[in-house]
């Protein structure tokens, strides 16, 4: 059963497509409007196959498609990437009047997003999720980036980026057959925290359902996506560049930042997220914006999806707290005056908190495991 959300507002406006077939999708958007010049598929090396079968769907109806492959790895993510990617849809002819479409996970979605709106000021941009994190968050709101390698090797996450709203975005829970539970317990992670900010009866479907999502189960595919994108959505609209409420949804991400940068190697994103939520959580707590019964809460959840609750349970030998602490601080969300909190207000609901007290901010360092 298909399933339109609207997202944006005129004139940038989007559709999320769930549940429709993501070679039918492709193909019916762009002959309602047809591209002025072929068309650019970027796509994860490892969904080659869909892209190609989205590719050939393409050609048959006479739109000229052209792919062009990436290694979706966060040093993949980058402004050498997007280069090269450029340089390749200039070879095939790609116009101004053209389209990307991004066929892969949360990195080749950002990385062909953030090509999309660059590359000759701008082109139109259709994303195809292919892991259930980008179904749920990475692909929704129009934000786009490449990471920046820093002198020591860390990496400053998202450190270049755009405001560009793609005009489809196609979430085919068919899409999901090959990722691996460890990918799909990843967005499970970006579902607790929507259930945070704005779904109070997302975390009990979640603890019921879970089984059920990573079984890949189509219609349980398609509610949750269709629960956790609506969250986004919600949030995104009111503020599109992120000038208030959109921050909310930063919720555990400037911890989990900070985790990536220093073991982008071995600890996926929604695992960093997932610690990232712990350690929020503990702050929210240390502060009296929540009761530590929503910590304990919280970890059950996590644990009952599979997901790590402390650094231990993914990285061997854990930073020093105080390093970790010095990653935040490159987090581009930090305002001038110090760092910025994403915190919990209640049972239900955040806020950001500017320069939260150093005692609380170490504590949740301390509550994941840093030494």
């Amino acid at each position: 059963m298909q399933q339109d959300l609207a997202h944006g507002q005129p004139p940038h406006q989007g559709v999320i497509r769930i549940g429709l077939d993501a070679v039918d999708a492709v193909r019916e958007a762009l002959l309602a409007r047809r591209s002025g010049g072929p068309v650019a598929i970027v796509a994860d090396q490892a969904v080659v196959g869909l892209a190609g079968r989205i590719g050939h769907g393409l050609q048959g109806v006479g739109i000229d498609a052209r792919l062009c492959t990436m290694v979706a790895d966060e040093r993949s993510k980058s402004l050498d990437t997007v280069g090269s990617l450029a340089s390749q849809l200039l070879a095939h002819g790609v116009t101004r009047a053209g389209v990307v479409v991004a066929v892969g996970g949360g990195i080749v979605g950002d990385t062909a997003g953030f090509l999309a709106a660059t590359y000759m000021r701008g082109v139109r941009c259709i994303q195809v999720p292919t892991t259930l994190l980008a179904m749920v968050d990475a692909a929704i709101g129009g934000k786009s980036a490449v990471n920046v390698v820093l002198r020591d090797g860390s990496l400053a996450k998202n450190a270049v980026g755009a405001f560009a709203m793609p005009e489809l975005v196609v979430c085919d829970p068919s899409a999901l057959n090959t990722l691996p539970p460890r990918e799909m317990q990843c967005g499970l992670a970006e579902c607790v925290k929507h259930a945070l900010l704005a779904d109070a009866g997302l975390a009990d479907w979640l603890a019921a359902h879970a089984m059920a999502v990573v079984g890949k189960d189509s219609a349980a595919i398609a509610e949750l996506v269709a629960r956790a994108a609506a969250v986004k959505v919600a949030i995104v609209d009111r503020d599109p560049t992120e000038r208030g409420d959109r921050a909310l949804l930063n919720l555990g991400h400037t911890y989990a930042h900070a985790i990536e940068a220093r073991h982008d190697d071995c600890v996926k994103h929604g695992e960093a997220v997932a610690i990232g939520l712990v350690a929020a959580m503990t702050v929210a707590s240390r502060l009296g914006r929540i009761g530590h019964a929503q910590v304990e809460a919280l970890q059950a959840l996590l644990e009952r999806l599979g997901l790590p609750t402390r650094l231990q349970d993914v990285v061997g030998a854990p930073d020093p707290a105080a390093t970790l602490r010095r990653c935040m601080d490159l987090d581009k969300k930090r305002a001038g005056r110090g760092l910025v909190l994403v915190l919990p207000q209640g049972p239900i609901g955040a806020g950001l908190v500017e320069s939260p007290p150093e005692d609380a901010v170490m504590a949740g360092w301390s509550a994941v495991g840093a030494v």
